[in-house]
């Protein structure tokens, strides 16, 4: 919407000043032209400034490590019938759309921020090492991450934890001696269907370094979901027999478990949520500017601002 507004007002600036002052003759027309591009330029300038003012902020100034172990099993894949609920998405769609703004948020804070991924399923595997650029990182979310992506089969949430463990032991060097925040945002729908890892003893090894962690459910719980199944031109056939079930559930005690009890150690978020994106970015200490492009503030000022450009059009012409 900012674009577009800076947009028009160039472009009524351009129109103006080739109509007053190049084709008018006289003082008077002159002035007016004038008049029109002073009033115009500062609409503009207001507009870059409310863009300016539109930055996310860290609470803390210390740097934020912040793992994510992201499910990749094939219930992953899982969603409601498309032809009922065709803009839902799967399940991995789902928590991508909470990962991408956060990424966002974490950029346009200007703080020392790096991420780290490894994606699960009967084990952990490494996705990406820890790295600062997190422009690079959501694209390695938006288009990496994909369920099916790791070759063994299965989902064991315990076995993603304990991968998570030296992950964060192996932070780069200059970050082992100083003081940082550390988050670890775990992607799943809950289930588990291998039950090699220990959940608790791996929670245990998380907390004791200081490690916050935020249970990032996804899954409708109200919903039967399914791997979709769709022919060469794209049409719903039904949902794919996985080990003699159609339907997966997602298990939220588990997800609950890895949040915790303690509210200053993990949180628990559903994906589906809508204030699941606040929820997140609260825990990760992130504040967003009064005048934030998705406030109504920022609304209602650009909405008067493009009122006013045509308002000086319609007086002028």
């Amino acid at each position: 919407m900012i674009l577009a507004g800076v947009f028009t007002v160039v472009l009524l600036i351009i129109v103006y000043w080739a109509r007053y002052w190049m084709i008018s003759t006289g003082k008077s027309s002159r002035q007016v032209s004038i008049v029109m591009f002073l009033l115009i330029t500062v609409a503009l300038a207001v507009m870059v400034y409310i863009e300016q003012m539109d930055r996310s902020y860290m609470l803390e100034d210390t740097p934020v490590m912040v793992a994510m172990t992201t499910d990749l099993s094939l219930s992953m894949g899982a969603a409601p019938d498309p032809r009922e609920h065709g803009d839902v998405g799967t399940r991995l769609q789902r928590a991508q759309r909470i990962l991408l703004p956060i990424m966002n948020a974490l950029d346009s804070s200007g703080a020392n921020v790096m991420v780290g991924i490894t994606g699960f399923t009967a084990k952990s595997e490494m996705i990406m090492g820890w790295d600062g650029n997190l422009p690079q990182i959501r694209e390695v979310i938006e288009y990496s991450l994909a369920p099916g992506i790791l070759t063994q089969p299965g989902s064991d949430i315990g076995a993603a934890l304990q991968g998570v463990v030296p992950l964060f032991e192996n932070l780069p060097e200059e970050y082992q001696e100083q003081e940082t925040r550390k988050y670890l945002i775990v992607i799943s729908d809950g289930e588990r269907t291998l039950e090699r890892g220990e959940i608790e003893t791996a929670l245990e090894d998380l907390r004791t370094n200081n490690i916050k962690i935020i249970s990032l459910q996804v899954g409708s719980l109200d919903i039967p979901e399914g791997i979709p199944v769709y022919d060469d031109a794209g049409t719903f056939l039904g949902f794919e027999d996985i080990g003699g079930q159609v339907y997966t559930i997602p298990n939220t005690e588990i997800m609950q478990l890895i949040a915790g009890e303690n509210l200053d150690d993990g949180i628990y978020v559903r994906a589906e949520s809508i204030n699941a994106v606040e929820d997140i970015s609260q825990f990760l200490g992130i504040r967003m500017s009064a005048l934030s492009t998705s406030g109504p503030m920022y609304t209602t000022v650009v909405s008067i601002l493009w009122v006013l450009s045509f308002a000086i059009l319609l007086w002028f012409v």
